[in-house]
């Protein structure tokens, strides 16, 4: 058991330094040649780089000392410590990493797009072992536990705040494409973090074992029946619950077709599933 922790523990520093060195990475090739900003801490020392020509990596490190101390009380202190360990080799290879343009970046919405992927790629690998990067998450956990607001919206309004500060300095046409740069930022991490993207399937059919048999063979999928009853007939009905992988909805939609032309379908979106066929539950 002991071996299992530690090879854990292991993997998640290793991890942690591998995401991010490539979030340093993005920033140095893509955002920095670019001339965009960003949200939060980092932000704030891309505009202390374009102003006064300081070091990126020591200005975000600098930057989250204070707020290490709020943390320290706060949160958990394995997150604080893996958290420490990401921003120490984030701050090292964002001035390592200085000059460095693989791809040469004439247009601003290329490097605002990469910089989002690869920012997305560092921040959810990670969030995957249970890190953070610093700066505005740090803040969004504090102000989660102290007064339940969600970390999304908190850090929304800190970036704001951020991108308004990169209006007035950098104009108009830069904040806007760092608009676009955190979007891409944060449909990256939901993907990454989400998965495959699932769909929860509700289906009211006269004929549900038949088609729960179909389900079973034809994708490979488990159902569950639930008890139901029509508010208008007042006939009793067997309702599945089942989830599919987007692939797979087609498949679903055409065995239902063929067994039950007439079945209620309902369709919607699951945020994230967890079990088995799908993500490992930790």
């Amino acid at each position: 058991m002991k071996l299992s922790k530690r090879a854990r523990s292991i993997s998640s520093i290793i991890a942690i330094a591998a995401g991010a060195i490539i979030g340093a990475y993005g920033v140095q090739a893509f955002i920095v040649p670019s001339g965009l900003s960003g949200g939060g801490v980092g932000g704030i020392a891309l505009l202390l780089y374009y102003t006064f020509k300081l070091p990126i990596g020591l200005m975000t490190f600098l930057l989250n000392i204070p707020l290490f101390g709020l943390g320290w009380r706060e949160i958990n202190k394995n997150f604080v410590f893996k958290t420490i360990w990401g921003l120490v080799i984030y701050s090292i290879f964002l001035d390592l990493f200085k000059g460095v343009h693989p791809v040469a970046i004439n247009d601003i919405f290329l490097g605002a797009l990469y910089g989002g992927v690869f920012s997305g790629v560092s921040s959810s690998i990670v969030f995957r072992f249970g890190g953070s990067l610093g700066g505005t998450d740090i803040v969004s956990k504090v102000i989660q536990r102290r007064f339940g607001i969600p970390m999304g919206t908190s850090a929304l309004a800190i970036n704001s705040v951020i991108i308004m500060i990169s209006w007035a300095m950098l104009g108009s046409k830069v904040a806007l494409y760092t608009l676009v740069t955190l979007f891409v930022y944060g449909r990256v991490l939901d993907l990454i973090q989400s998965g495959v993207p699932s769909k929860s399937i509700t289906i009211i059919s006269d004929k549900a074992e038949i088609l729960v048999d179909r389900i079973i063979e034809d994708l490979g999928r488990g159902a569950t029946f639930l008890s139901g009853r029509g508010a208008y007939s007042n006939e009793s009905k067997n309702v599945i619950i089942c989830v599919v992988s987007l692939p797979e909805l087609g498949r679903l939609k055409q065995a239902v077709r063929e067994v039950d032309p007439q079945a209620f379908m309902i369709i919607t979106n699951a945020g994230e599933v967890l079990g088995r066929g799908f993500v490992k539950n930790e």
